[in-house]
């Protein structure tokens, strides 16, 4: 087995321990993490508003998103409709995207996201098996790319046959590219 078979081994072993480290990492650290919507309903129609307090339905509280929503919906039927309609294209793609980023953001601020309690032993476990494995598989994927270099050798022995034949193929396809460009 050759030193280059080695390093590709090993640099396949180091990414791959570092995947496994770095991807449970992060597994445990977001096992930690509650995402939650504002109103949450229940199976028998109460839930909990937004104002505080359970309500059945109505009321002042608010059972899913952010009120006015329904209105990012009026700019994107306008640009599906001039897509659709092939004029104004550029104003229809501002407006479609425009309104699903919008959307997107509304939907993100209406979740909730907290932390369950956890001791620092375990956050201090979860950044460490992150961390080690995102540095084991940037370390793999350095040394493969170091393999791919061409490193500088020792310069050929004017002794040896095969320098000697190596300069003389280095001098015929520099001939030849000559004549080429003589025949153009």
């Amino acid at each position: 087995m050759s030193s280059g078979t080695s390093n590709q081994a090993s640099a396949l072993v180091q990414f791959t321990v570092g995947g496994c480290l770095f991807g449970s990492g992060i597994f445990l650290f977001l096992n930690q993490v509650i995402v939650r919507s504002d109103g949450v309903a229940s199976g028998t129609g109460r839930f909990w508003g937004r104002f505080g307090g359970w309500g059945a339905g109505g009321g002042s509280s608010f059972s899913w998103g952010t009120p006015g929503m329904g209105l990012l919906m009026i700019p994107l039927a306008i640009g599906v409709c001039l897509l659709f309609a092939g004029t104004y294209q550029r104003w229809g793609r501002l407006l479609v995207w425009g309104s699903l980023a919008a959307l997107f953001v509304g939907v993100l601020n209406s979740v909730r996201i907290s932390f369950m309690p956890a001791t620092l032993w375990q956050l201090a476990v979860y950044v460490v098996m992150i961390a080690s494995g995102g540095g084991l598989m940037f370390r793999s994927l350095r040394s493969d790319e170091q393999a791919e270099a061409p490193r500088a050798g020792p310069s050929p022995d004017p002794r040896d046959p095969r320098s000697e034949e190596l300069e003389l193929r280095e001098e015929l396809a520099e001939l030849k590219r000559r004549l080429d460009s003589l025949q153009r």
